[in-house]
């Protein structure tokens, strides 16, 4: 209850003195000022100053009527779900003036700035820098569907970093989505080929078809973790703007796309890299770090990263050779079968 309480108060923005002050206050009920101050060694000053601000903010009261003066804990219940209304209330006045700020001063970029549930960019590299954020944040999965090859490479670099961090991606497409571009399977599997990504070609279209601008145009879609909806209105390679939803729009969005007839499914296999390390370690069954850096021609940060991930992907296991020597431990690597 305790550790709750102090953990709940911190978050709240507390100081470490107001927070014993008020801890002592709970278990003792009440207390003047010289109890407080004996039993937690504080200064007069300190006590004072700090049980005026928790009366302030209503977790305690004090009595006017005696000397010296009782300050006496509130309901805790009650109390904290004051202070918790009393917070909300604050943020939400501060979210709501900071979005009006943001509106405003941004404007001339065509953004609007997302509130609690939408956004929506008509500059298109502002819309990247945004979906770059979501992407990092993104914890289990990333559903693509149709997009054009020119926001594709843009966003490789980013998917690519999901991709090492164990991030599933799944990509929708249907030759209907474009008109112009008749290998668009082919243009995708060369823009990801670093990712391990499974490639979807269903019969019906993945897109949406609209009106822009007295143009039909298409409306794909990046959805993540189910909880952010990307609707990217584009025909061809031309991106007009970018609308993004944050609730269960994205589920719906997927749940769609797994009725659509399959027609091919494929996997793009681990990049080239990777691929070169497994079948080192597999040909040597065990192998230092060293003399798989000599082998695959892969030093440094990049090495240690794909390791990494292989580990993550529970592909691999390490083992930390400790030796009598002065230095480094080694490290062997062995497939896990």
């Amino acid at each position: 209850m305790i550790s709750k309480l102090i953990s709940f108060l911190n978050e709240m923005g507390f100081s470490d003195i107001q927070i014993n002050i008020y801890k002592y206050l709970i278990t003792h009920k009440y207390g003047t000022i010289n109890d407080i101050k004996n039993e937690l060694n504080y200064s007069y000053t300190q006590v004072y100053h700090n049980l005026l601000f928790l009366e302030k903010n209503a977790l305690i009261e004090s009595s006017n009527d005696s000397k010296p003066k009782v300050f006496v804990r509130k309901s805790p219940k009650i109390a904290l779900t004051e202070l918790i209304n009393q917070k909300f209330n604050n943020f939400k006045d501060d979210v709501i003036k900071l979005d009006e700020e943001l509106k405003a001063q941004e404007s001339k970029f065509g953004r609007c700035i997302r509130d609690i549930t939408f956004y929506h960019y008509s500059d298109i590299n502002l819309a990247i820098e945004n979906f770059y954020d979501l992407i990092e944040n993104t914890q289990k999965e990333i559903v693509l569907t149709s997009l054009p090859p020119i926001l594709l490479k843009k966003l490789e670099p980013s998917l690519y970093d999901a991709f090492m961090r164990g991030i599933k991606i799944l990509f929708f497409f249907s030759p209907l989505d474009f008109e112009i571009i008749s290998n668009y399977l082919e243009i995708i599997t060369d823009i990801l080929k670093r990712i391990r990504v499974e490639i979807i070609q269903t019969e019906q279209r993945t897109c949406q078809v609209i009106r822009y601008n007295d143009d039909i145009v298409n409306m794909g879609n990046i959805l993540l973790d189910e909880n952010y909806l990307n609707s990217i209105v584009f025909k061809e390679d031309d991106v007009f703007h970018v609308d993004g939803f944050r609730g269960p729009f994205a589920k719906q969005a997927k749940d769609y796309l797994q009725v659509l007839k399959v027609t091919k499914r494929l996997e793009i296999e681990y990049p080239e890299p990777i691929l070169k390390v497994l079948n080192i370690i597999k040909e040597n069954k065990t192998i230092k770090t060293r003399d798989l850096s000599s082998i695959s021609k892969i030093g440094g940060a990049k090495l240690r990263e794909i390791l990494n991930f292989l580990i993550d992907q529970c592909i691999l296991q390490e083992i930390v050779i400790k030796e009598d020597k002065a230095g480094r431990p080694k490290r062997e690597y062995s497939l896990i079968v």
